[in-house]
């Protein structure tokens, strides 16, 4: 049975923003089988630093920003400085390309009406694809048709890192009008 926590409209056509952020039970719920979970019994399911967690309306899909805090001083371990989507599960009917496309727009709206704790970083968003845990035959293909393009690989050639740069969007206040 799914928990309904609290959770606020950002203007986007399917994200709501979850309060609970990285504690949201649909959260960990969406995620429990997801190959990126080290601890699936976890109530946590992001990892430690500035997070934002969408949920779909119909309580059926998740997404996960992630970056280091940036007063924390502490840098990502790949070196770069940006938005890292460390987690996406759709389990429902919408195109996972439309959901990549309104969780980047979700992004642009809470950094740029100051939601977050700065702006994006330079390196724009970013995820990594674990190529070989992706039932695909073209892993990251929802990525690729929302513009997101094949930047490297993880240290262990095991991940495809994807990036795409962060466009500027109206503050919120406009969005929500």
């Amino acid at each position: 049975m799914s928990e309904r926590p609290a959770y606020e409209p950002i203007g986007c056509r399917h994200w709501l923003l979850s309060i609970a952020n990285k504690y949201d039970p649909n959260g960990v719920r969406l995620v429990r089988d997801h190959y990126s979970r080290r601890k699936p019994e976890s109530p946590q399911f992001m990892p430690p630093g500035e997070t934002i967690v969408l949920v779909s309306a119909a309580l059926d899909a998740v997404w996960g920003w992630w970056r280091p805090h940036p007063r924390s001083g502490i840098r990502a371990m790949n070196g770069r400085d940006g938005w890292t989507c460390s987690v996406f599960a759709n389990h429902g009917p919408e195109l996972s390309s439309a959901l990549v496309l309104d969780a980047e727009r979700a992004l642009g709206v809470l950094t740029s009406s100051g939601r977050t704790a700065g702006p994006c970083g330079p390196d724009g968003m970013m995820t990594y694809v674990w190529r070989s845990k992706v039932k695909s035959p073209n892993p990251g293909y929802c990525y690729k048709i929302a513009g997101w393009r094949k930047i490297g690989t993880c240290a262990r050639g095991t991940k495809d890192l994807l990036h795409k740069p962060l466009a500027p969007l109206e503050p919120l206040a406009a969005v929500s009008a």
